[in-house]
């Protein structure tokens, strides 16, 4: 069992997730992926990051997330990919990359042990 855990944030809204991991990309440079799993009857979708430049907090492992029900979002379960459409805040969910910004989800089997249980 692990003992250190990330601290779980919770986004107001799945646009507001996504705008993170956009904003995170620097092409050619860094990977960005949204993780996805099921708990508790929800699908949780999130981006693993780090907190930084904040005094004795640098380097604390954060986790944002939005989280479904799994009945109502059967678009999500089955998506590979987030798909950025350059210009407008518009976005959609894919089984294969499309022109625009095209953001990996990567479907783990079950919740990490380092993401705490009571995430909503």
């Amino acid at each position: 069992m692990v003992e250190e855990k990330v601290i779980p944030i919770k986004t107001q809204s799945l646009s507001d997730l996504i705008r993170l991991a956009a904003s995170t990309m620097i092409p050619h440079q860094v990977v960005t992926y949204l993780i996805k799993f099921k708990h508790k009857n929800k699908v949780i979708i999130g981006l693993l990051g780090v907190f930084r430049d904040y005094y004795r907090y640098y380097g604390l492992p954060i986790f944002y997330y939005y989280s479904f029900d799994e009945t109502t979002s059967p678009e999500i379960l089955n998506a590979n990919y987030v798909i950025l459409y350059s210009g407008e805040e518009k976005f959609e969910f894919s089984k294969q990359p499309k022109p625009g910004i095209s953001i990996p989800i990567i479907t783990l089997f079950e919740k990490p042990d380092f993401i705490p249980d009571n995430i909503d």
